[in-house]
């Protein structure tokens, strides 16, 4: 099977990540795929570096350049269909279908297949309805978004588990019951286009709901531009003790290398869903054997679906979540009972095999 990810991106993040890993799961699972995208940007250099074949020659871009640039583009995509000898286009974006949707018209007997990163929902209903249609197929990051679809009039739509190497994310070689229980969140500190973070003060009013006691510390992994703010937020405002609650700046590192600073925890707390509609930072700490507390909403609740390794928690309940890890605590041998669980669900369920054998069933069914 010949698989074409068309995608707009500057650089290797959000949907744009979502597609590469898509071209690897799809590899690792023997079919042959590629990422199309414009020549020269971050994503393209992302991809020489990964080993992600990549077919550069399309302009793309935004607002009125996009639709300068639609009639070239039309027929350069409709040209590397061709020549590949593509079966599926799979896109990821509003502008990516409709460009695909052009390209393909009735001529090419390629499928075509959208991902949707964000709720269908929020999309405006007529055109919520067209790009439902349009597609042969849809790929969800949750089954909320799948059957908000199917309302919409979509033929076939799933939802299909993220997927990060559990081959470089691997639990440490030994893991022991620690004294010191450490609760980590994974994120960018920066904020969204609403103003929000990444969750990051959420984490922080969990710790603050936390007995001050040698049992546990807290950690929030990442970087970004709100470092000052976070730490204003964290010493200043909530006063937290900074022995017991550390702002862990990630320098540039190897995959392995970050994989082994997420090893080091015991639970992972997850409040926001990524750019590309889910986390695949919680994905990558199951594959470490770290299991998870998220919040309940679509795309990060089914990450929880087994209770056994990640359990679901309210938005908003700080006091809710602190009694959770505090229960944890309580019972040091089940925290390491559902470290064994995570791994085994990451590798069942979120492998590079696991998606790329999901997507390929996927595709041959439409």
């Amino acid at each position: 099977m010949n698989v074409l990810h068309v995608i707009t991106g500057r650089g290797p993040t959000g949907p744009a990540a979502a597609a590469m890993t898509d071209v690897k799961a799809l590899r690792v699972s023997g079919h042959t795929a590629f990422i199309a995208s414009r020549h020269g940007s971050g994503l393209m250099l992302a991809c020489e570096e990964e080993g992600v074949p990549y077919v550069s020659g399309l302009k793309l871009g935004r607002g009125a350049m996009r639709l300068l640039n639609l009639p070239f583009d039309v027929r350069q995509l409709r040209g590397i269909v061709r020549d590949l000898g593509i079966d599926i286009v799979h896109v990821h974006r509003s502008d990516d279908q409709l460009l695909a949707a052009a390209a393909m018209g009735r001529k090419l007997s390629a499928r075509l297949v959208r991902t949707w990163h964000r709720d269908p929902q929020a999309v405006p209903g007529p055109f919520r309805t067209r790009l439902a249609r349009q597609s042969d197929g849809n790929i969800c990051v949750s089954r909320e978004h799948a059957a908000a679809l199917k309302a919409s009039g979509a033929e076939k739509a799933e939802y299909v588990p993220v997927a990060i190497d559990s081959d470089t994310f691997v639990p440490p070689a030994e893991r022991h019951s620690d004294a010191i229980v450490r609760i980590g969140h994974v994120g960018r500190w920066k904020r969204e286009r609403d103003g929000r973070d990444r969750g990051q003060r959420a984490a922080l009013d969990v710790f603050a709901q936390l007995p001050r006691s040698g049992k546990w510390k807290g950690l929030l992994i990442g970087r970004g531009e709100m470092e000052g703010e976070l730490r204003r937020e964290a010493y200043e405002v909530r006063r937290l003790p900074a022995a017991q609650v550390e702002l862990v700046k990630l320098e540039k590192q190897a995959p392995r290398e970050f994989a082994r600073m997420l090893g080091s925890l015991q639970l992972g707390l997850v409040f926001t869903t990524g750019s590309d509609g889910t986390s695949r930072a919680a994905a990558e700490m199951l594959a470490c054997g770290v299991p998870l507390l998220v919040a309940d909403v679509p795309g990060l609740r089914e990450l929880a679906e087994d209770p056994t390794c990640g359990l679901r928690q309210l938005s908003g309940d700080p006091r809710g979540w602190a009694a959770a890890i505090e229960k944890l605590m309580a019972e040091p041998q089940k925290l390491l009972a559902m470290s064994d669980a995570a791994r085994k669900r990451a590798e069942s369920i979120h492998s590079l095999r696991a998606r790329g054998g999901a997507l390929a069933a996927f595709y041959a069914d439409l």
